[in-house]
Order: C-alpha cells, then structure tokens, then sequence
C-alpha cells in the first residue's frame, strides 16, 4: 500500500517541477535581450569612424581645389585680361578682335603662305636645319653691328621679336632652297644694274664687293619674283576654306 503512494508523490513532483521549468523558459523568452556579437559592434564603429573621415576629407580636399583654380587663375590672368584701367578690366577677347579688325586679313594671308610652303618643301624634301636658322641670324648680326646697330634694335623697331624673326629666316631658307636653281644672274646683268645705279651705290663698295652686292640683290629680286608665281599658282590650285571674313 505504501508503494502506490510514493509514486503517485513522485509523479505529481515531477509534474511540478516540469510546470516550473516550462514557466522559467516562457520567462526567459519574454525576458531575453537580444545582444549583438563584438565584431558586428566594431565593424558599426569603424564604418562610422570612416564615414566621418571621408566627410573631413572631402571638405579638405574641396577646399584645395578651390585654392588650386584661384592660384592657377590669377598665374593665368594674362590669357583673359590684358588690363585694368581703375578697376575696369580689359578682356583679352577685345584686344583680339580690335587686332584682327585691323591686321586680321593680313596675317592669315601671311599664315597660309607659310603652310603652301611648308607643305610644299615636304613635298620636295626640303628642310632648313637649326645650325642653318643660327647661321643666318649671325651673319645678319655681324651686318648690323658693322652699321653700328644690333639685331634686337632693328627687331624693335618693326615690332618683331627674335622668334617670330627666326621664323620668318627659316622660310625664307627653305623658300631659296627650293628655287634658288630657277634662278640666274649673268655677269651682264651685273654691269648694266651697275652703270644704270650709279648715284644711288655707296662710295665705299667698288671691285668685287660691289658686284658681290649686286648679285646678290638682283639674284633675290628674281628669287622673289619667281616665288610669288608659285604662290599665285599654289593658292589657286590648293583647297583652302575660311570660316572667317575679314573686311
């Protein structure tokens, strides 16, 4: 009889305990906070970290660049603003259009010569080395100081400066190698200029400097002369479009 007993006890005490342990879960359940792993933690705080980094960096790296522009603007005023007569600019445009107003026509005259010849010489291949450009400018030096005047005063005074002065030497070389052979000058022609000229001859020049000088001047009269029929010719046949006009 005292068996049944201890096991009826025994079933309630473990319904009991049961019914408790299912109550604590419930609680715990309830209860629970859910708690995030220490590397999700430290990722947050480093992208956070680096989000406000990348802010500071791109305000300081905004403010370089504007620094960079107006440093490089006011290095490079020159190319907008040619002046400033008491605080009223002068754009550079202006200046420009008044120029090309004025000598515009003439110098793309210019221009495209120099490319007919140019494109000419390649066609020949005929080149002008810089020895050559350096050789001229010594030999037109030493003329000058002879006269008692240096290249940089005569550039001054046509307005010229060495480079563009250079420039034009190179193509008047190449223009000399390329039709130097379609002209002559007879020891005739020398004699009548002479004759024919004589008031206008320095006293100083007589024998064969004097004819030298001759020659020479005749040899590049014909030489321009021949030149200008090319070109009369190369401007006609060549295909040159403007899209500007100058009156």
């Amino acid at each position: 009889m005292l068996f049944p007993r201890k096991c009826c006890y025994n079933t309630k005490m473990a319904e009991k305990r049961a019914t408790k342990k299912s109550k604590v879960r419930a609680i715990r359940r309830t209860s629970a906070v859910t708690v995030k792993p220490v590397g999700a933690v430290k990722e947050k705080t480093n992208n956070l970290l680096f989000s406000k980094i990348k802010k500071i960096n791109l305000k300081i790296l905004s403010v370089i660049i504007i620094v960079v522009v107006v440093c490089v603007l006011y290095l490079l005023k020159g190319l907008f603003i040619a002046a400033i007569v008491n605080g009223t600019p002068i754009s550079r445009f202006t200046v420009t259009s008044e120029l090309e107003q004025k000598d515009g026509k003439q110098v793309l005259s210019n221009l495209v010569a120099q490319t007919l010849i140019e494109q000419e010489a390649r066609r020949r291949h005929v080149s002008v080395s810089q020895k050559e450009v350096d050789d001229s400018v010594k030999t037109i030096e030493a003329n000058l100081a002879s006269q008692g005047q240096t290249l940089d005063e005569a550039l001054a005074t046509q307005g010229m400066t060495r480079a563009d002065f250079m420039e034009q030497l190179k193509i008047q070389d190449l223009i000399e190698k390329m039709f130097s052979k379609e002209v002559k000058v007879t020891d005739k022609e020398v004699t009548d200029y002479i004759e024919q000229n004589k008031a206008s001859i320095p006293s100083d020049l007589t024998g064969n400097n004097l004819n030298n000088s001759v020659r020479q001047q005749l040899l590049q009269q014909k030489l321009s002369t021949v030149f200008q029929d090319w070109l009369t010719d190369a401007q006609k046949n060549a295909k040159i479009m403007y899209f500007v006009n100058f009156q």
